[in-house]
C-alpha cells in the first residue's frame, strides 16, 4: 500500500477519504485535544493500532520535525524503511481563519503562517505528491513579508497562489493550476467549494484533478433512515449505515452498530415556534416577504411566541417601568440594571404574563415566580406583588391588539422583525430536494426540514458524507470565548472535509503512483 502523512488531520475527514483510497496513513497530527480524542478512536474501530499500524501526534505543527516524523514512522510495524523522498503522500489543510472569506481578512494573521510550516515539512520530507486543501478565499489572500522556506524574497504582500507555486518549484515540484472543487459534484450532499492545490515532484508521473461524477444527492437523500416516524430508506443511507471505510486487513466496512451522535439540542417552545415560520427552502428574507404579503394570527398558532415578540417589541419601555417599580421595593442589595439583566426580566415577565392568562398549572406559574424572585432578590410575596404592580403599567408602546392586527396586515417593519425571528438573518430551513448548503461549524444555522429543530450532530455528518459507524467525541458545542480553545463535536463536522472528496482526490493520487510502477 502507499504510504501517506495527514496534517492539520481534524476529526479525520481529509484521513477517511485517504483511507477509503486504499492508502497506509502512518503519521496525522493536530493540536486538539478534542480532535485527538475522535481521531484516534476511528482509528481503533479500523483496528488500526496506534504506534504500530499508524501514529497519532498531538502537536502544533511548529513543533513538528521531518526527523521526528520518521523517527516515528520508522518504530512502527513497517521497520526502518522511510526517510526523505519515500513518502507517497502528503495531505493537509492549514487552519483557513485566516484565509476565509466569512470573517476578517488579515494579511498578518498568524494562522496563515502555519501555510508555511506546511512547506517547511514538505521541504524536508520531499514527499512525491502534495495535496493542501483550504477555503477558497485563499485564491486571492495575499501574505505580507512572507518568510520563504527555500530562501526567496517576498517583502510586501504576495498572493497565497504565487508563494505556493514559487516555493514549490524551487523545491522541485510542478504545481497544477489550482481548481475550486464542489463536493456536491463528488456524491457529498452539500454545496461545498474548497480550493485544491496539487503538486508532483519532478520525477514522478504527473497528477490530475478528480472528474466530478454529476450525480447530486439531496437532503432528503443524505437523512434516510435516521427517523423511525419518516421511515423511508435511500442508496446514500444505506450506505452511509453499511460503511465505506474497511476494517484493517479485510474487504468488509464499518457497519453501525448503533446510532450515534443524534442528541437533540433543547429549546424552549418559543424557539420553536420561531423554527415553525420557515418553510423548506427559506431564510429569513424570504419567510418575512411571505408573512408580509399574506399575513399571520401569531397570537393563535404560536402564542408564546406572539408573548415574546410582544414584550421584546416593548422591551425598552418595560425597561424603565420595571426599573421604576422596583424601586418602590425595599431590596437587601442594589440590582445592576444593565441591558442584559432588563432584557431577561422582561423576558420572564413575558413568561408569567403568558401562563396567567391560560390554564396552566398552578406548579408551572409558581415556578416562574420562584425564578423571577431570584432575578429581582425580592421573596415570594413581594415578587407576585412587584408583578401586580407592574402587570397593567406594560407593553404601551404597542398593545397585544395592537400587535395582533399588524401582524394580521402583515404590516411589519424592522423593530418588529427582529423582535419576531431575532436579528439572526443568515438562519434558513433545508430544502429536501436541494442539495444542502455548506455545513458550518455554528449548529443554529439551519434549521431541519422536517422538525422544529437544529441539526444534530449526525444530520452534519450525513451532509458531509461520513459514515455513520464514525464517532464524533467531546463535548457536543461551546460557545463565547471557549471557540477559539476548543474544537466540540459540531466544530469537528464542520472543518471537516467531506471524506468522499478527500477520496476523489486521494483515488488520482493512487492512480499517479501506479502508473510510477508501470514505467
Amino acid at each position: 500500500m502507499p504510504y501517506a502523512i495527514d496534517l492539520f488531520c481534524g476529526a479525520g475527514g481529509f484521513s477517511e477519504g485517504i483511507l477509503q483510497a486504499g492508502f497506509d496513513i502512518v503519521f496525522s497530527s493536530d493540536k486538539s485535544p478534542m480532535v485527538q480524542e475522535t481521531y484516534t478512536n476511528r482509528h481503533k474501530q479500523l483496528g488500526l493500532i496506534d504506534g504500530v499500524d499508524t501514529h497519532f501526534e498531538l502537536a502544533d505543527i511548529k513543533e513538528l520535525t521531518s526527523d521526528f516524523i520518521f523517527e516515528t514512522i520508522n518504530s512502527l510495524k513497517y521497520g526502518n524503511i522511510l526517510k526523505s523522498g519515500s513518502i507517497d503522500a502528503i495531505f493537509g489543510g492549514p487552519p483557513c481563519q485566516g484565509f476565509s472569506r466569512l470573517g476578517k481578512r488579515d494579511t498578518s494573521d498568524p494562522r496563515n503562517m502555519l501555510f508555511h510550516e506546511y512547506l517547511r515539512l514538505i521541504k524536508d520530507i520531499r514527499p512525491k505528491y502534495v495535496v493542501m486543501e483550504n477555503v477558497t478565499g485563499i485564491l486571492d489572500m495575499q501574505m505580507l513579508d512572507f518568510p520563504s522556506v527555500v530562501n526567496k524574497n517576498y517583502t510586501g504582500q504576495h498572493l497565497v497562489p504565487y508563494i505556493l507555486e514559487s516555493e514549490l518549484q524551487e523545491l522541485e515540484y510542478t504545481v497544477i493550476d489550482m481548481k475550486v472543487l464542489n463536493a456536491a459534484d463528488f456524491g457529498v450532499p452539500q454545496q461545498r467549494n474548497r480550493a485544491i492545490f496539487l503538486a508532483y515532484r519532478n520525477d514522478v508521473h504527473p497528477l490530475s484533478y478528480p472528474q466530478p461524477i454529476n450525480k447530486l444527492v439531496t437532503v432528503h437523500d443524505a437523512l434516510g433512515d435516521l427517523y423511525p416516524e419518516r421511515n423511508y430508506s435511500t442508496e446514500y443511507s444505506q450506505k452511509c449505515i453499511s460503511g465505506r471505510t474497511h476494517k484493517k486487513g479485510t474487504s468488509l466496512p464499518i457497519k453501525r452498530q448503533k446510532i450515534t451522535n443524534m442528541e437533540l439540542s433543547k429549546h424552549d417552545i418559543t424557539v420553536t415556534e420561531r423554527f415553525s415560520l420557515y418553510h423548506e427552502g427559506e431564510n429569513r428574507r424570504k419567510a418575512l416577504d411571505r408573512i408580509k404579503s399574506e399575513g399571520i394570527d401569531l397570537l393563535e398558532i404560536t402564542p408564546d411566541l406572539f408573548f415574546e415578540t410582544l414584550f421584546q417589541i416593548n422591551k425598552d419601555h418595560n425597561s424603565n417601568v420595571i426599573q421604576e417599580v422596583l424601586t418602590q421595593f425595599d431590596l437587601n442589595k442594589e440590582i445592576d440594571f444593565s441591558d442584559q439583566w432588563l432584557n431577561n426580566t422582561n423576558k420572564q415577565l413575558s413568561l408569567i404574563n403568558k401562563l396567567s392568562k391560560e390554564s396552566s398549572s398552578d406548579l408551572e406559574l409558581k415556578n416562574a415566580f420562584l425564578s423571577l424572585s431570584r432575578r429581582i432578590n425580592l421573596d415570594y410575596p413581594a415578587t407576585v406583588d412587584f408583578w401586580n404592580k407592574v402587570k397593567d403599567l406594560l407593553n404601551k408602546k404597542m398593545t397585544k391588539n395592537e400587535l395582533q392586527q399588524r401582524l394580521f396586515d402583515g404590516d411589519i417593519d424592522e423593530d418588529l422583525a427582529n423582535a419576531l425571528f431575532t436579528k439572526k438573518g443568515i438562519r434558513s430551513r433545508l430544502d429536501s430536494n436541494k442539495v444542502s448548503p455548506t455545513m458550518v461549524t455554528l449548529p443554529d444555522d439551519y434549521i431541519h426540514p422536517y422538525f422544529n429543530r437544529i441539526l444534530t450532530v449526525r444530520e452534519m455528518a450525513r451532509f458531509q458524507s461520513f459514515d455513520d459507524s464514525f464517532e464524533f467525541l467531546g463535548k457536543r458545542t461551546t460557545g463565547g470565548d471557549k471557540r477559539a480553545l476548543e474544537t466540540p463535536q459540531f466544530t469537528q463536522v464542520g472543518n471537516a472535509i467531506p471524506p468522499l472528496l478527500a477520496k476523489a482526490i486521494a483515488n488520482e493520487v493512487k492512480k499517479a503512483l501506479e502508473m510510477n510502477l508501470i514505467n
